[in-house]
């Protein structure tokens, strides 16, 4: 499995401001889902790119690869989601460019990685001590799972699988084991390409993710504390207001949901958008077919892409005017 995917920009010399845009996973946490993503995103930002080079990086959320972490026990324990808040905040507080802090950074994050992003900056507003170098100047939240994801179509199914499975986190990854048991990675790659329709990429991601040692354990866990966590909306008013410094006029948040989704329940997104009615946060609600799961097809991923960078193009033309 891939570990991160780091695509520099090629105008660091020339470029006046160099920004970082720090891709969040959702779950399974797996960043190369969003290689095909991430690589169109680079070479659309790479025609449009001026004063500000645009570094992208992304990485697999904890727990989820083998070869990253020893296999879980009573000492080493699966990742919940305040773990993963806890250490991707770290992770981008380490980021650096040349030796030195970034001059902003874009959190951008898929699904529960969107509500990763937000509490990210919700901590960092609260005690701004603790990264005094990082600039988090703007969040993307695709697909955004940020409140009552419990009440969500998947979410209800997943809380009554958990009610009717006891110790379903402790046994899931077991059932998946023996389920697959009789399948080679390349075999289990063709069954889910034409069973889910997903791209070569995602199929072979998922392949390998249900054959792993940890993988849907952690998956499972990590959902569960989702479940858990993701509830009312507990973020102040001043976390939507406009970004600070040169490109203050700017929205801090760019928001993208689908028409349909599965993980976000319709009446908890309107309720987003109401609340949000009048302010300065960016929302747009897909017309087309997009899923949650974008990265899952070429053309979706081309679109998304595509709207990424409208958005850093917005945030650049912005800052021209000041």
């Amino acid at each position: 499995m891939v570990s991160n995917i780091w695509l520099p920009s090629d105008r660091h010399n020339e470029a006046t401001y160099h920004a970082l845009i720090y891709y969040v996973c959702g779950n399974p946490g797996l960043i190369e889902y969003y290689t095909d993503f991430l690589k169109l995103l680079r070479g659309l930002l790479d025609k449009a790119e001026h004063d500000t080079a645009y570094d992208i990086y992304g990485r697999n959320l904890f727990g989820f690869v083998d070869d990253e972490h020893e296999p879980s026990s009573p000492k080493n324990q699966l990742w919940d989601l305040n773990g993963q808040i806890e250490g991707i905040y770290d992770d981008v507080a380490a980021r650096r460019v040349d030796s030195k802090p970034y001059d902003f950074v874009i959190l951008m994050g898929h699904s529960v990685g969107s509500y990763i992003c937000v509490e990210i900056f919700h901590r960092h507003l609260e005690s701004p001590e603790r990264a005094p170098h990082l600039n988090l100047r703007h969040g993307f939240l695709l697909f955004p799972t940020l409140t009552h994801i419990a009440r969500s179509n998947s979410g209800l199914k997943f809380t009554a699988l958990s009610r009717a499975v006891p110790f379903l986190d402790t046994t899931t990854h077991i059932i998946a084991r023996l389920l697959f048991s009789f399948l080679t990675v390349a075999s289990l790659t063709w069954l889910v390409q034409r069973v889910m329709g997903f791209t070569p990429l995602a199929a072979s991601v998922t392949a390998r993710w249900l054959k792993s040692r940890n993988g849907v354990r952690q998956t499972v866990h990590l959902g569960m504390t989702e479940l858990e966590t993701i509830c009312e909306e507990k973020w102040s008013e001043e976390l939507w207001a406009a970004s600070q410094g040169p490109k203050r006029d700017a929205p801090r948040f760019f928001v993208f949901y689908a028409k349909t989704d599965h993980w976000v329940d319709d009446g908890e997104r309107e309720g987003f958008i109401e609340r949000r009615r009048g302010g300065v946060t960016r929302i747009e609600v897909d017309e087309g077919d997009i899923p949650h799961a974008f990265c899952t097809r070429d053309d979706a991923s081309l679109e998304v892409a595509r709207r990424v960078c409208g958005w850093v193009e917005e945030i650049d033309r912005v800052g021209e005017n000041h």
